[in-house]
């Protein structure tokens, strides 16, 4: 019993001991970790815009696809984040006269690549989008690779970038060993906030000014351009009488990214990179504040997701003209049904062809197949056979004559005909051979 007691008392300070010993040395600390966007940041890239202009109290909505355009007013602004939203000719003149009356169109261009692909608005504006050089802070896979120190790597090639890679996944140790020294010899100090703005160079910013005095700092994706034919010789060109201005980046006068084009008392904006906009870069430089510098005081229309109705949409919508639609369907199939309903009429008696009918048949078969002569020859072969059996003499030319003038004594049949039917040459048309046929059986009766 004493022995229990003692274990229990034991048990209990040796676990009292431990509570002590964890509450002594535990030390608590929080972290943040990024889970990256939200489900509904992720279906929406303009969310962060939104907010944004939600924060500075301009109106905006989200349509469905550019038949929105006529339901906008003369002082609203439209966003399309795709020019092939316009996809043909009629959506496109009916969005530049929007314009002219006093829109603001906000497009960003878009294309493909494909060699049969056509975008009006730029073919209008005698732009062509073309590719620009490869900027490797828009390359999501080397983000992923590098981390944190894709920002320190914005100068150097791609192979120097994949060797010092290599180089840490070959020796993760030494890297180590020299951030744990380096950290043992400087005290600790707070990390500093990252920078809100990548570094970048300045050749490579796009500077706008308002005119108000305002400047926008500006940073597009150097992949996509915009050239033109007259771009280098100047900043804007003439088109159907109202100016087309474009803004080059500094070091390449050939290649723009932002363009602008006047038209009647309205403007279209048109840019190569509408992802400046998008939740993850729309913190950037000077990039929200652009985009409500162009929208202003307008009304904003966000068509970033064409969507249409479905069937099942359109049905519930038109349910009235489908089932008046279905009425004078089944309507018209009765009208032209009720002629057969009623009695059915008896079939007529299947009728049968004489035997004449089927000799003249195989008559007409035989003379198109050229053996008309043939069967003439047959059927005059046994009644030649009958008249040289009658006489002993063999049968002379004149004897042949005086048969065929006792022939027709008994026929009633032309001498001449007689003898041209039993020895002269085969006939060659149809009347002749019926008509010497004919002759054949009148002699042969007779004989």
């Amino acid at each position: 019993m004493k022995l229990s007691r003692i274990a229990i008392i034991s048990l209990l300070l040796l676990l009292a001991g431990g509570g002590a010993l964890f509450l002594l040395l535990f030390e608590r600390y929080s972290e943040e970790v990024d889970l990256g966007f939200g489900t509904e940041a992720q279906h929406n890239p303009f969310l962060a815009a939104e907010q944004f202009l939600e924060r500075i109290d301009i109106s905006h909505r989200r349509a469905d696809n550019i038949a929105a355009l006529s339901t906008l007013g003369e002082d609203d602004a439209l966003f399309l984040a795709s020019s092939s939203q316009i996809y043909n000719s009629e959506r496109l003149w009916e969005l530049l006269d929007w314009v002219e009356g006093g829109g603001h169109a906000i497009v960003v261009a878009h294309s493909s690549g494909g060699d049969n692909e056509r975008d009006l608005l730029l073919q209008k504006l005698g732009l062509q989008l073309t590719h620009g050089d490869t900027d490797l802070y828009f390359n999501q896979q080397v983000r992923e690779v590098f981390g944190e120190d894709a920002g320190k790597l914005r100068n150097k090639t791609a192979s120097e970038l994949m060797r010092e890679h290599n180089r840490k996944l070959a020796d993760p140790k030494s890297d180590s060993e020299d951030d744990s020294e380096q950290r043992a010899d400087t005290p600790e100090v707070e990390e500093p906030a990252a920078p809100r703005n990548p570094d970048i160079d300045p050749d490579r910013l796009i500077n706008r000014t308002s005119d108000s005095g305002t400047s926008y700092e500006l940073y597009f994706n150097p992949r996509r351009v915009f050239t033109h034919e007259m771009m280098g010789q100047g900043t804007d060109i003439d088109v159907d009488g109202s100016p087309l201005h474009w803004v080059p980046f500094q070091n390449i006068p050939t290649q723009s990214p932002l363009v602008f084009y006047e038209r009647g008392r309205g403007r279209l904006t048109l840019l190569t990179d509408g992802d400046m906009w998008h939740n993850r870069r729309i913190g950037e430089f000077d990039h929200a504040y652009f985009l409500a510098h162009l929208v202003g005081e307008r009304d904003l229309v966000m068509i970033t997701r064409p969507r249409f109705d479905s069937l099942g949409t359109l049905i519930k919508r038109f349910a009235l003209e489908f089932f008046v639609a279905g009425l004078l369907a089944i309507a018209a199939w009765i009208a032209n049904r009720s002629r057969r309903f009623g009695p059915l009429v008896p079939a007529p008696a299947s009728e049968r062809r004489s035997l004449v009918e089927h000799i003249r048949a195989c008559g007409y078969f035989y003379w198109r197949q050229n053996r008309g002569e043939a069967l003439f020859e047959q059927a005059r072969a046994p009644l030649l056979q009958k008249l040289a059996g009658h006489s002993a003499d063999r049968l002379t030319p004149e004897k042949c004559r005086q048969l065929a003038e006792t022939l027709a004594a008994r026929t009633g049949l032309a001498a001449g005909d007689i003898f041209h039917t039993l020895w002269g040459a085969a006939p060659h048309s149809e009347d002749d051979f019926t008509a010497r046929l004919r002759s054949i059986q009148i002699i042969e009766a007779a004989l």
